[in-house]
């Protein structure tokens, strides 16, 4: 043993020189047949069987299937016919099993579906290539995941007011001629006969999934924000509709004011001082005072307004695209957790513009007590008022107006922060004129429960008219989902789904001046495998529900972060021990080009080996099973019996979408208790610890040490799995992968045959720490490139480390980018005598491949 240890420390000396250098790593696009790393996957003929979602998991007859996915987007759905087959062959090469068609509906063509000439109608030349595309994926074993809609926005070729959503999301759920728009184009796509197949899309097993509506829901991230501001036409429909539900509900408006009439609170004093901004900023003021707050060279004044007005002017000298760099702000102010409190204030701006305000603590976390808001300014003074309950206690809270982004300048005058406020039916409203307003200011409980109750139904009864539609009228044979989930209230809307879908992203690009601007943007450098308190994936265990399958659609840890390894590897081993039943990953391409050498986005996979190099162990991870799933799993009721809706509403009111606060609140479960069981919620019936009694299950360790160097690590009968930091203790006995340079990487070891690693005839070992094109041009704090991608050939930073075999004689070679052996990589002695692989940078790969000696 301790001859074994020096000869790795030896190993370690000799390449430490070299641990930091880039080399080039170039996966081929086109496969090459001589590959030993290469998958495959059986056909889907068109007569042949078709998935199904039965027993809460995906079945094809009687046999369990996984989806390990990617999605494409935009012209990347529409190949030409030699490209076509040339990507299904590489994927299916990967192990991929299925394409979700993403964006196809976004633009016109040749970037998207739509027919330039009629937004409304699908392009000949569009649909032709898909069709192709389709048939060569299914000849692969490769099902596809049909988005219907994505990034088509009829109302404007209808003639309809523009709605302030992008993408007519959703005013898309609840107003009529867009409904009927969607289900127009429903019945164009599925309806369609693909002359390869001979089949309609709505009969072809290969067309296995179709999704309503691409993260769309009345309780996404800017829903009440935007169902407040709606356009006129579209709020008069919403009301019309709430009217409706509450006459129905309560049946006139007697019974409705009795109803909210509890909990009505008139508004108390104001807490804050200097109403009259004499003082603002003073000096050794003692107690709260207005402050005027610059970061990052971000510079402002104060002023009285030109009018006359009793308020003040905030004029800025210097800005950048963040508006909180220059906060104006009153402190301390003390908030009790659980009471109702109202701000209200008058405001203009020289110019329409955006004012963002909160109410949050002043010193760290700086976490948020109840109050995000913003309203668009104009150039005359308007009132705005907004209530909140307080999330917690503070005796040193903030309230905050964020002025900066611009520099425009902002007038405030007659704010207001007080206790109480809150009302129920106001005077002038009646279920029987239906003026009752969906968002009203200061409003009781009960009025905010009721509106959470009638989006939710109608949220609800929208999917399930889709989901009828598509199954019913149009005889769809695919499994179909809404959207993603969208706390307890989305959960509720997508339970007459086929299966219950997600997205994640960690570390998601930000853009603080334009969207999308490709010159302005960031991307936090922070390991998701260091925080996992805020990771991903323990939170999305929490959205799958009980006895429906639970997919993946899109998940990434964006390019240029230096930790992007970890993705594969991570999401694949999650998911395999919570036992979901599809991963897809995003995304392989958003080009129409194939033939590249390096990557140009956040998201694009398909030339970048830190998340293509692991493509394969991800499939055998996942897909074929190498890592068991949990034996115990946690099923919770997360609705009330007498009241399973209000419940809900409830839920979602104090949590938002965070369904594992949800979970954590009424289980008291943590993240670190994913680590040893599966997660499920359920909507009714009880709650429980189950246990499946299989003889095999994963072990899993995720911790981060006091320097907060985080290891994540994962082993099961047919692979390993390490992400993380060099040195340290994994957590697991006898974890066999040491990591030695660089200090952050990923390395994974997989049995690719599906048997156990002890049995197995081929196991990978792929491994990777940063990864970058040539030429790339990071900031100082490389949480940006900017438009400076660099060109290929991409390069990766290859790993010094050492990897254990189980028990036998074993061979192991060296594998060059498309698969085929390179040179011989002797093996050394490794724990109890067994063979263990030394990787090292002067082999300048990610991959290697051990096979027994003693048979082929």
């Amino acid at each position: 043993m301790r001859a074994a240890v020096a000869v790795f420390a030896g190993v370690l000396a000799a390449g430490a020189a070299g641990a930091e250098e880039m080399v080039p790593f170039v996966i081929p696009m086109t496969p090459n047949e001589a590959s030993l790393v290469a998958l495959a996957s059986a056909p889907i003929p068109p007569g042949g069987p078709r998935l199904e979602s039965r027993d809460g998991h995906f079945m094809l007859r009687d046999r369990r299937v996984r989806i390990w996915g990617v999605n494409l987007c935009f012209a990347a759905n529409f190949p030409a016919r030699a490209d076509a087959e040339r990507v299904a062959a590489r994927m299916a090469a990967g192990g991929v099993n299925s394409v979700r068609l993403h964006h196809m509906d976004t633009s016109s063509w040749p970037r998207g579906i739509l027919d330039p000439k009629d937004p409304l109608k699908l392009h000949p030349e569009a649909v032709e290539r898909l069709d192709y595309f389709i048939d060569q994926l299914a000849r692969r074993g490769i099902w596809v995941n049909v988005n219907l809609h994505v990034g088509r926005a009829p109302s404007r070729a209808l003639g309809l007011a523009q709605p302030n959503t992008k993408y007519d999301k959703i005013v898309g759920i609840f107003t009529p001629a867009l409904v009927d728009a969607q289900k127009q184009y429903a019945r164009d796509l599925l309806t369609h006969v693909n002359p390869y197949r001979k089949v309609r899309y709505a009969d072809d097993p290969a067309v296995a999934f179709v999704e309503i509506t691409n993260e769309d829901s009345l309780f996404m991230w800017s829903a009440r924000t935007d169902l407040r501001d709606l356009p006129e036409f579209y709020a008069k429909i919403l009301q019309g509709r709430y009217n409706a539900w509450l006459k129905g509900r309560y049946g006139s408006s007697e019974r409705l004011r009795m109803a909210w009439s509890k909990d009505a609170e008139p508004l108390g004093a104001n807490m804050l001082a200097d109403a009259k901004f004499e003082n603002v900023g003073a000096a050794g003021a003692a107690g709260p005072r207005w402050q005027l707050e610059q970061h990052a060279g971000n510079a402002a004044k104060v002023s009285r307004p030109a009018d006359g007005t009793a308020g003040v002017r905030i004029e800025v000298a210097e800005a950048d695209a963040t508006d909180w760099h220059i906060q104006f702000k009153q402190s301390p102010l003390k908030v009790e957790g659980g009471r109702f409190y109202t701000v209200s204030f008058r405001a203009r701006a020289d110019q329409p513009r955006t004012l963002s305000y909160s109410v949050s603590q002043e010193q760290k976390p700086y976490g948020n007590l109840g109050l995000s808001a913003s309203q668009k300014l104009t150039v005359k003074w308007q009132v705005f008022r907004s209530g909140f309950v307080a999330k917690a206690g503070d005796a040193g809270a903030r309230l905050t107006f964020s002025v900066g982004g611009g520099k425009t300048a902002v007038e405030l005058a007659d704010v207001v922060f007080a206790p109480g406020g809150r009302e129920g039916l106001m005077k002038d409203e009646s279920v029987e004129a239906a003026t009752v307003a969906v968002f009203a200011p200061g409003e009781v409980e009960a009025r905010v429960l009721d509106r959470g109750r009638f989006l939710a139904e109608a949220e609800k009864a929208y999917f399930d008219d889709m989901y009828a539609f598509i199954k019913k009228d149009l005889g769809c044979k695919a499994l179909v989902t809404g959207t993603i989930v969208f706390g307890p209230c989305g959960l509720y809307g997508q339970g007459g789904m086929d299966f219950i879908d997600s997205h994640a992203y960690w570390q998601h690009p930000r853009f603080p001046g334009r969207p999308w601007d490709p010159n302005n943007w960031t991307v936090e450098q922070a390991a998701m495998v260091e925080r996992p308190a805020q990771a991903t994936l323990p939170r999305l265990s929490a959205e799958r529900m009980e006895g429906k399958p639970f997919t993946l659609s899109e998940y990434n840890h964006p390019a240029p972060l230096d930790c992007q390894a970890e993705c594969v590897p991570m999401a694949a081993a999650w998911a395999a021990a919570q036992d979901w039943d599809g991963v897809w990953l995003f995304a392989y391409s958003h080009r129409g080009e194939v033939e590249v050498d390096a990557f140009k986005s956040y998201f694009d996979i398909d030339a970048n080996p830190s998340k293509w190099g692991f493509i394969q162990a991800g499939a055998a991870v996942f897909r074929q099973g190498a890592l068991p799933p949990h034996r115990r799993a946690f099923s919770l009721c997360i609705a009330a019996e007498e009241d399973p809706l209000g419940s809900l509403a409830a839920l979602y009111l104090k949590h938002d979408r965070n369904m594992l606060a949800v979970v954590s609140d009424k289980m008291k479960t943590a993240w670190q208790d994913l680590l040893g069981a599966r997660l499920e919620v359920a909507l009714a019936g009880h709650s429980g610890v189950t246990d499946s009694g299989a003889f095999l299950e994963p072990q899993m360790a995720w911790a981060a040490d006091e320097k907060g160097r985080g290891r994540f690590a994962a082993l099961g009968p047919g692979a390993a799995v390490f992400v993380g930091r060099a040195g340290g203790d994994t957590g697991i006995k006898g974890f066999p992968i040491e990591l030695a340079r660089p200090d952050f990487a990923a390395v994974t070891m997989t049995a690719l045959d599906g048997r156990t690693l002890a049995a197995s005839a081929k196991i990978l070992i792929a491994a990777c720490g940063r990864c970058e094109n040539t030429g790339m041009k990071f900031s100082p704090d490389r949480r940006t490139v900017g438009t400076a991608w660099g060109k290929g050939p991409v390069c990766i930073e290859p790993v010094e480390g050492r990897v254990t075999l189980p028990a036998g004689r074993w061979t192991c070679r060296v594998l060059r980018p498309d698969g085929t052996p390179g040179a011989d990589v002797p093996l050394a002695a490794g724990a109890g005598g067994a063979a263990a692989v030394n990787l090292s940078p002067r082999y300048q790969t990610m991959w290697y491949l051990a096979t027994p000696a003693d048979r082929k």
